[in-house]
């Protein structure tokens, strides 16, 4: 009921914005002139950042991510990457994976890309309930896809990053940044398809009238990716509202929902005995639009509410308090479809009469996922000696909630070469059990110092109070608490105002996941533990729009894997020894020439198992060896400035199939090509676009780890036309 109400409310306003879309030419000619809403113009409000409007269109030169806010990359000590847009309409970015892959070291784990982007970072997976943030601030659930028509741009601010949120993966932040208010009236639509049959429409609405400002955007859309049964729908509603009463205060609201139904690609998930090599399907032979699941009632039902409310109060020129709530709930019913072949040997050979045998087992589950934060700092410069000192002193709490219901597990015979249907067996959800719940509360102080404005020096402390009650289905109990205290320092050295040298040094808190469903231990809760980064690199700014990054990093954390229990092929989650991740990053962001802009990234890493007597040594499963893209926009401005053409490719080195490094998945690389052109038509702005994404038809595992394996998506052509009033 509640969905169909909001099906309703969806098209209940599209179809106002339409009504508005319709009488746009008349108003936009009362109205004074604006900015393009596809270039993200926004009202500058005190404390709500322009975005859309930097030079560097390519990849903006502010982050809006933890401690770091406002700041400028030059000035911050970590590797960041800045998805702004410019690239996100580039590249007709739907998803969050879709921004993110520009990144270097970023790719999935765990899940089928079709539903959602289970990331990892530097090889890291990023928490699902702990590291995706909205505007800096909610924390996000992100077991299901984001919207990204309603975000100004995407940032991964990588490595540790405790010491500002708290208990979360040392992977990194992925941050959100919702469209704000245009300074005058802007209609903006587009309608959007494939070449595979999706379809959809979204309405973006902006305005100012006085100390008001609002942004409303929502998104209807049929999904078909291309997978046999594999179709579904999506939709979202967003909006965000700035007030101003006064000079001094500033206070903002965010409101976010959206929904995803989609049918589930059965993924493979491999019982490998002992610890000897073993082969795995090649991909090569696969088709990645067919579903080795056989089913088109399995699908992956998701939806989520994204509240957030923010005020600033400036204190006089140096100093401001700030506080904000929000609150992400998130609710998903799924069937987990996974195929495992009946023998690795025989079911893997071609040539073997066996070859295609197996069964695929269907999962049923429900959970309900709840976060809610609040935070309230202090915010100003202070002048000391010859020092000039940048202080933020805060507290937060972070109150998790999860509930999900036992597995109801139903196996079938099936073939991964010549698929049988298998009818809707009409499976049931248990009941869900109480929920767990997760409180995380700290006290935070961070310094910027600088001793000359070539120098600076960063240091920051926090303190937790961390508890987990250690319910899971009601069945385990082993509930903890614990009061840890981290550090992190760093320094910053400018030796000319375009080049910036740092190093840091990070200590993390992070919760271990859950046992995955496929383990004998499914669900089973482990403690926390501590992490430490160390990074160094430097920073070019040649010109205003162009940013060049090279960094080094170690990262040392507590491990957690699947592995065999020994002398058997059961799956078992332990927890034992440590993980080891280093490497170096490069990335070139902006515009070489005046017409070309550039997104390319780099990584080389080495990710292994250590104080771990029988993986020891072993490379970390779901960890790419190295990864780059390569990706721009070329503007014909020779030929017809409103003209442009884009291009990417993007490679993924050899991975891990798990733990005991039995098996590894081939490296790929894959290939987009796009266009654009733009024309301005009565006082309206027009765009087309097409994108083809792996228009190789590449042959891939997107998703490594664990013992299972994920198929790429099929080659896809995705075109769009929008319209600006």
């Amino acid at each position: 009921m509640a969905r169909t109400k909001s099906t309703r409310a969806l098209l209940l306003i599209s179809s106002a914005v339409s009504a508005v879309l319709v009488a746009a030419p008349a108003m936009a000619q009362e109205a004074k002139p604006v900015a393009s809403a596809e270039r993200g113009a926004t009202a500058e409000v005190e404390e709500v950042v322009v975005t859309g409007a930097k030079a560097n269109r390519f990849g903006t030169d502010t982050v809006q991510s933890g401690s770091f806010r406002n700041a400028k990359v030059l000035d911050v000590p970590l590797t960041v990457a800045v998805i702004p847009l410019e690239v996100l309409l580039s590249q007709q970015a739907i998803e969050v994976f879709d921004a993110v892959r520009n990144t270097a070291g970023v790719s999935t784990t765990g899940s089928n890309p079709i539903v959602y982007g289970n990331l990892t970072i530097r090889g890291i997976p990023v928490d699902t309930r702990a590291n995706f943030r909205l505007d800096g601030s909610l924390v996000m659930l992100s077991s299901t896809a984001f919207p990204i028509e309603d975000k100004d741009r995407v940032e991964v601010l990588k490595g540790a990053s405790a010491l500002y949120y708290g208990f979360s993966s040392p992977a990194g932040i992925v941050n959100m940044t919702m469209k704000r208010a245009t300074p005058s009236l802007s209609v903006a639509g587009d309608v959007f398809g494939d070449s595979n049959g999706g379809y959809g429409a979204h309405v973006d609405l902006g305005d100012t009238v006085g100390m008001f400002g609002f942004r409303l955007n929502a998104v209807e859309a049929h999904l078909d990716s291309g997978v046999n049964f594999a179709t579904g729908r999506r939709y979202a509603l967003a909006s965000t509202f700035d007030f101003k009463p006064t000079d001094r205060l500033t206070i903002t609201a965010d409101a976010e929902y959206f929904d995803k139904e989609i049918v589930e690609p059965a993924l493979f998930s491999l019982t490998i005995p002992g610890t000897a090599p073993v082969k795995i399907p090649d991909v090569g032979r696969l088709d990645p639009g067919h579903n080795i699941g056989g089913a088109d009632w399995d699908a992956n039902k998701t939806h989520e509410l994204n509240l957030l409310g923010k005020a600033v109060y400036k204190l006089n020129d140096n100093w401001n308090v700030s506080a904000y709530i929000g609150r992400s709930t998130l609710e998903r019913k799924r069937n987990n479809p996974q195929f495992t072949p009946t023998n690795l040997t025989t079911s893997l050979d071609p040539t073997n009469a066996a070859y295609g045998s197996g069964s695929v087992q269907f999962s049923a589950q429900q959970a309900q996922f709840k976060n809610t934060n609040y935070a309230a700092e202090l915010a100003g410069t202070l002048n000391v000696g010859f020092t000039r000192n940048e202080l933020l002193l805060g507290v937060s709490e972070a109150k998790r909630g999860l509930t999900s219901s036992p597995n109801i597990r139903t196996k079938f015979s099936q073939n991964f070469v010549n698929t049988v249907f298998i009818p809707d067996p009409h499976l049931t959800y248990s009941a869900l059990p109480p929920s767990s719940e997760i409180d995380d509360k700290g006290v935070y102080l961070f310094d910027r110092m600088f001793l000359t404005d070539a120098i600076q020096l960063l240091g920051g402390i926090r303190k937790s109070e961390y508890s987990n009650d250690g319910s899971i289905n009601a069945i385990t109990k082993s509930p903890y608490k614990v009061s840890p205290t981290s550090y992190s320092a760093g320094f910053v050295i400018k030796p000319k105002t375009w080049v910036s040298l740092y190093g840091t040094y990070i200590e993390g808190l992070e919760e271990t996941a859950a046992a995955p469903s496929n383990t004998d231990n499914a669900n089973q809760n482990f403690p926390p533990t501590k992490s430490t980064q160390y990074e160094a690199g430097i920073k070019i700014e040649p010109q205003s729009n162009l940013l060049i990054q090279l960094a080094y990093f170690k990262i040392d954390r507590g491990a957690a894997f699947t592995a065999n229990l020994p002398g058997t092929a059961i799956l078992h989650y332990f927890q034992d020894g440590r993980q080891v991740y280093q490497g170096g990053e490069f990335s070139l962001t902006g515009y070489v020439t005046k017409d070309l802009a550039v997104y390319a990234t780099a990584e080389l890493l080495s990710a292994q198992y250590r104080d771990q007597p029988n993986i020891a040594g072993n490379r970390i499963d779901g960890t790419p060896d190295k990864a780059w893209s390569l990706a721009g926009e070329y503007t014909l401005s020779w030929l017809n400035p409103n003209l442009k053409v884009s291009a990417g490719l993007y490679h993924t080195g050899t991975q891990a199939v798990n733990a005991n490094n039995q098996a590894f998945t081939p490296a790929y690389t894959t290939f987009d090509l796009g266009a654009s052109y733009a024309l301005d038509y009565k006082d309206h702005h027009i765009v087309f676009r097409v994108n083809g994404q792996n228009v190789t038809n590449k042959h891939y595992w997107a998703g490594v780890g664990g013992s299972v394996l994920s198929e790429g998506a099929p080659g896809l052509v995705k075109f769009s036309i929008a319209a600006q009033y």
